[in-house]
């Protein structure tokens, strides 16, 4: 019986070219099909036991045209149930979901048995501007901590998905993009004759975000006169699509190329033999990519022979680099070969250089025996990988979990916070202690693994700094931020790991609840022994501003505090960790999780308990006056809003400071007196 897997998207070039050459057609340009016992793809990704595989076609999509599958229904929970394929494999058009719908997706795949295969082909969106990049790196991030098995097109990106999600990607390389069974009109080791014109073909499409070929335009035209220069009749031409998405950009790029003698050809969209045809007349296809990852473009001039100049994005080089061409070896490691040149956009003498050489290099199209040997491999690694989802689908495994403490001078805190995690029900797979301005900080002897880093204090509290540096330094995918004041109650870690699985898109808040001033003696603390749960939850009060928030999803954001605050590394690399520019005390947790529902992240709140150690306060928290009005202006300055209102009124009513509460300004009238510190502080306030 073969595997039934519903690729998301099914009606695609790459995608049809993953299934094995059926007899009876060149291109493999079916549904079913049994995947070869020969070799294996790049990256190990085959399996010795060959699999049947047979892939569903695209869902309808209500409402669309016939031949549209997006948005795809394949990624909505309600197809999932009724449907249940073997395998769901994503390759793109996910950005039409939230991080919610997905992680909606994926649990129902999880319900239902079905195996997630998820294919990285676009570590950035190239559809998307630079604004929506987060919000696609959490959609990614939710895929990824679903998937049974993670493959990717290039050792380069690979490191990328283990580095920034901590996901091993099998590297299964691009197949071929033009039919097997085509007659190369250009024969291999044919370059252009001496009195044919060069043909320098820049390539704008329909100006999408992930292109702009404006700064790029000087580097092509020195390129042409460089070979005018040598003799050789050359001219560039801008291809640009008659509708663009971006008119204003349009008429820019029109000037720019007539200043510099590039001509435009606007056209409609190409169908596939037209652009075929096009790319086999010109001497190189210059592609000036802003942002991207991987280029079906590439594949499709390697298969012509066309030469190639593409600026280095992403990871296009280590994608050609993998599979040099027979004949062809990689100029340096990790670099192309012979027909394609990777430049940088900033590099105009060598990009111009580039263009010179790459226009006269002869032309080598991918021998189409070759690309059938390489399809072959293809089909059968993604086979492999398909029945190796299914595998890991099938079995029940923990995620490792990390618990981050920040301390600054706590050491008998710490040693309490120690005690309690070394009671843990799910005890966690690693501690990292972070020291705040503590360069000679020690650990207490513990029998947990311990990682121990340390940054600088000058004179604030470097929170955020701090907490990043703990996520920096652990290893788990699952991360507990958890202050050196909070014990946690002995099944805290176990709860809040095991709700951060089974919700991966969002960030989970325990409850904390504040131990009274006299709690050592309430409940007989000794040195050598932490007082039990019961005792400590006697022995301390819930927090008054929390009582009110049930657990379970939550748009509560401004109630988020990372004195216990649990999430997945991806996520929070995704969004770009905490804002280290907040300084000392005040509003970087509310800006991370600001940014966090801006990204399309999830919020819940969990009656996992933590008893914060009990430690006088000043109200208002005057001893932190001027780290609050720095950060409450970096606050606004970012989200629009004043964060810390309630403070930032006491502070004004105490002529401490000037406030506009409805404008932008916010200014230190005086510093506080001793007196006044020493009013503010109350020493018997449990928080």
């Amino acid at each position: 019986m073969p595997l039934i897997v519903q690729p998301v998207p099914a009606d695609h070039p790459y995608v049809r070219h993953l299934l094995p050459l059926p007899d009876s057609s060149p291109d493999g340009e079916r549904d079913a099909a049994a995947g070869p016992s020969g070799p294996h793809g790049a990256g190990s990704g085959g399996d010795a036991t060959a699999t049947s595989v047979e892939h569903l076609p695209d869902p309808e999509v209500p409402g669309a045209e016939p031949g549209v599958w997006w948005p795809p229904s394949a990624l909505t929970p309600e197809w999932i149930r009724e449907h249940r394929p073997d395998v769901l494999h994503v390759h793109f058009g996910f950005e039409h979901f939230t991080p919610a719908q997905l992680q909606a997706a994926m649990d129902a795949a999880d319900d239902v048995g079905t195996a997630v295969l998820v294919t990285v082909h676009d570590l950035e969106n190239p559809h998307l501007p630079e604004s929506e990049q987060p919000a696609h790196r959490v959609r990614l991030a939710v895929l990824l901590a679903a998937a049974d098995e993670v493959v990717t097109l290039s050792t380069g990106a690979a490191e990328a998905v283990r580095k920034d999600y901590g996901r091993e990607a099998i590297v299964i390389p691009h197949p071929h993009v033009l039919p097997l069974d085509r007659e190369d009109e250009d024969a291999a080791g044919e370059g252009p004759g001496p009195g044919e014109e060069l043909l320098v073909l820049v390539h704008a499409k329909d100006l999408r975000a992930s292109v702009d070929p404006e700064p790029l335009l000087p580097a092509v035209a020195e390129g042409v006169r460089r070979l005018r220069a040598q003799g050789r009749p050359a001219q560039a031409v801008l291809e640009m699509q008659e509708t663009t998405q971006d008119p204003v950009r349009a008429d820019r790029l029109r000037a720019s190329a007539e200043e510099l003698g590039i001509r435009v050809w606007e056209h409609p969209r190409l169908d596939d033999a037209s652009l075929h045809a096009l790319l086999r007349r010109a001497a190189v296809s210059v592609l000036p990519y802003v942002r991207g990852t991987h280029s079906g473009w590439v594949e499709m001039c390697r298969d012509l022979g066309t030469p190639v100049v593409v600026t280095d994005v992403g990871a296009i080089a280590s994608q050609v680099a993998d599979t040099p061409l027979p004949g062809e070896q990689a100029s340096e490691a990790g670099r192309p070969g012979e027909g394609v040149a990777v430049v940088g956009m900033q590099d105009p003498a060598a990009a111009a250089e580039a263009i010179r050489r790459m226009a006269l290099s002869p032309r080598k199209p991918a021998p189409p025996l070759w690309r059938r040997t390489q399809r072959a491999q293809v089909a059968s690694s993604h086979a492999a990988a398909c029945a190796r989802a299914v595998r890991t689908a099938r079995r029940q495994h923990a995620e490792r979990v990390a618990v981050l403490v920040i301390t600054g001078d706590r050491d008998t805190h710490l040693a309490r916070v120690l005690q309690a995690l070394e009671r843990q029900t799910r005890r966690p797979d690693e501690v990292v202690v972070v020291f705040m301005g503590q360069p000679d900080g020690q650990v207490p002897e513990t029998d947990l693994p311990v990682t121990v880093g340390h940054v600088a204090a000058d004179g604030h509290l470097p929170l955020a700094a701090a907490r990043n540096r703990a996520a920096a330094l652990a290893s788990a995918e699952i991360l507990v931020f958890l202050d050196v004041d909070c014990l946690p109650a002995d099944g805290t870690v176990e709860q809040l790991a095991a709700e951060v699985a089974a919700h991966p898109h969002a960030m989970v808040m325990g409850t904390p609840r504040y131990l009274l001033p006299d709690w050592r003696e309430r409940t007989g603390l000794a040195e050598a022994a932490l007082p039990e749960d019961a005792a400590l939850r006697a022995a301390s009060v819930p927090h008054g501003a929390r009582a009110h928030l049930p657990a379970g999803d939550s748009e509560q954001w401004h109630m988020v505090w990372t004195l216990v605050l649990a999430m997945r590394r991806s996520l929070l690399q995704a969004i770009g960790g905490l804002d280290e520019g907040y300084v000392g005390y005040g509003a970087e947790d509310t800006d991370l999780a600001f940014r966090a529902r801006d990204a399309g992240m999830g919020l819940r709140f969990h009656p996992a308990e933590v008893f914060h150690q009990h430690h006088g306060v000043h109200r208002p928290p005057l001893n932190h006056l001027e780290d609050i009005l720095v950060n409450a202006r970096r606050f606004r300055a970012v989200h629009g809003l004043w964060p810390m209102e309630g403070w930032l009124r006491e502070f004004a009513a105490a002529g401490l400071v000037d406030w506009d509460e409805d404008g932008g300004r916010l200014e230190l009238r005086r510093r506080p007196t001793e007196q006044e510190l020493a009013a503010a502080k109350v020493a018997d306030a449990a928080y």
